[in-house]
């Protein structure tokens, strides 16, 4: 009498196979959402420095004196701000920008005046802690 067994004998170590392709294919998986996790915590990070520093150039502007806004427009005092995790303070760069008028009038060409007037000041900062560079203010061209 023979014994027959279950498994057919080209069959041995197919079971181990499959569960080795599914080990390495759940491990890839676990992988790739753990590094886009990173990368999402990453750039939630940098959103929430960004919108500290964008408050606090925004509270420089708008309790700013009007002398202070004409020594940072003429560069006699640079303002600056300390970045969260940084020790130093960074520079803000200050764009304070004039623009033209020109007031014609057809029927009396010796009332047309052209007007210099002084745009709004800008504020922009660069750091790779925000990504980049983040201006508050701007200017029109």
């Amino acid at each position: 009498m023979k014994i027959s067994y279950l498994t057919r004998k080209h069959q041995h170590g197919v079971g181990l196979t499959e569960a080795l392709v599914a080990v390495a294919l759940s491990s890839i998986v676990i992988l790739g959402s753990a590094f886009s996790m990173g990368k999402m915590l990453t750039s939630q990070e940098q959103m929430n420095l960004q919108y500290i520093v964008k408050n606090e150039l925004l509270f420089l502007l708008q309790n700013a004196s009007v002398q202070q806004k004409e020594q940072w427009c003429n560069k006699e005092v640079i303002p600056s701000i300390t970045l969260p995790k940084e020790q130093n303070p960074t520079e803000i760069q200050v764009t304070c920008e004039t623009i033209d008028i020109t007031i014609n009038q057809t029927s009396n060409s010796s009332n047309n005046k052209t007007i210099t007037e002084i745009q709004p000041i800008k504020f922009e900062i660069t750091s790779p802690l925000l990504g980049g560079q983040l201006t508050v203010g701007e200017s029109l061209k």
